[in-house]
């Protein structure tokens, strides 16, 4: 197994409980799913590398000997985290006794959990506003992972519960009154150097988020956690489908594609092109906005372009409904998941915040 030199922070443990055939085959899967190289695939150990780090499954005497590995402290933490949520559901009692190398962060506040303060906040367009914060921590937010989430007290709450790490090396959120808001936002613009972020909150009624920045005050402490989620896609083909809470996503995204890129991108929002958002694209790339209110549906337009583009990346993000359509009917046609960003931003039963 090569393992890239800058992965030199190192976390392992050991599970008895665990069958090392049964990881293997979960751990390719997974390799499969999200286009993830395999590093080693042996009867006795399977590696594989993600953009964070590695994993690396030995079989043991008894049970299985995990390892991984990344370049910063707060990856190799998400990594072991990700590694616990899918060992949870079929092995909880092994799951509560894991205690890794590194042990030493129990009880303190996660590697990946952060306070900002605001500095600036700014209308954009007709229903966004866009927020700025300073914070310390900043150097993991690049182009691999270009999302995060707030995190926000209960309403009301003046001296707020924060989350842990557990003895396992998970984080442990406070649940019940105590239960923390954690909606997902695009890192919009970064300064590394200076530690300042902007993210673009959609304003809409009923909004916990809305409430919030609605009512900020310049100067005070918001609760951040990340990075996370997918990044900027490695392609200059690409087809993009987002509704209004995928706008900023859209938009980073936008940014970030090599000038010779060549696509199509299509922005349905309750006003079309009236919602004011600015959005620079690459000359090859063409921009639609469509009025919800006119009856379109994002996931038939999508499903329809990639019968006459399917060399293209697709990039789709909105409703949780449309969302399971078209991921469902791209594994029917064996699409590539190297090829593909299909994600759920809000749900029917309770908009996104």
């Amino acid at each position: 197994m090569t393992i890239r030199p800058d992965f030199s922070l190192i976390a392992e443990t050991h599970i008895p409980e665990l069958d090392y055939n049964v990881i293997r085959q979960l751990m390719l899967h997974e390799a499969k799913e999200h286009a993830l190289p395999v590093l080693e695939n042996e009867d006795t150990r399977v590696s594989l590398e993600t953009p964070f780090g590695c994993y690396s499954f030995e079989a043991a005497q008894s049970g299985v000997t995990v390892k991984v590995t990344a370049a910063k402290q707060d990856w190799l933490f998400m990594l072991k985290e990700q590694l616990i949520e899918h060992l949870v559901h079929f092995l909880p009692d092994a799951v509560g006794k894991m205690r890794w190398s590194d042990a030493g962060e129990t009880g303190s506040l996660p590697p990946n959990f952060q306070f900002a303060t605001v500095q600036k906040v700014t209308p954009v367009g007709t229903s966004f506003v866009r927020v700025r914060v300073k914070a310390c921590g900043l150097s993991s937010f690049q182009d691999d992972a270009i999302h995060f989430r707030i995190v926000l007290p209960p309403k009301g709450t003046e001296d707020a519960e924060w989350p842990h790490v557990s003895e396992n090396g998970s984080t442990v959120w406070p649940n019940g009154d105590n239960a923390l808001h954690r909606p997902a936002y695009t890192t919009r613009w970064i300064d590394h150097a200076m530690g300042l972020m902007d993210f673009d909150v959609f304003v809409h009624e009923g909004g916990r988020v809305t409430e919030w920045v609605q009512s900020v005050e310049l100067g005070s402490q918001v609760a951040i956690v990340g990075p996370g989620g997918g990044g900027i896609p490695d392609t200059n083909r690409i087809l993009m489908y987002a509704d209004e809470t995928a706008l900023p996503a859209l938009a980073r995204i936008l940014e970030a594609l090599p000038a010779d890129t060549l696509g199509h991108v299509t922005a349905l929002t309750e006003n079309g092109a009236n919602c004011a958002y600015p959005l620079t694209a690459p000359p090859g790339v063409s921009v639609m906005w469509l009025d919800r209110n006119d009856g379109h549906s994002l996931a038939e337009l999508a499903l329809r372009a990639l019968e006459e583009f399917q060399d293209h990346f697709l990039w789709f993000a909105c409703d949780k409904a449309d969302a399971q359509r078209v991921r469902a009917a791209y594994k029917a046609k064996s699409g590539d998941p190297a090829r593909a960003y299909i994600a759920a931003y809000w749900s029917k039963s309770g908009v996104a915040d």
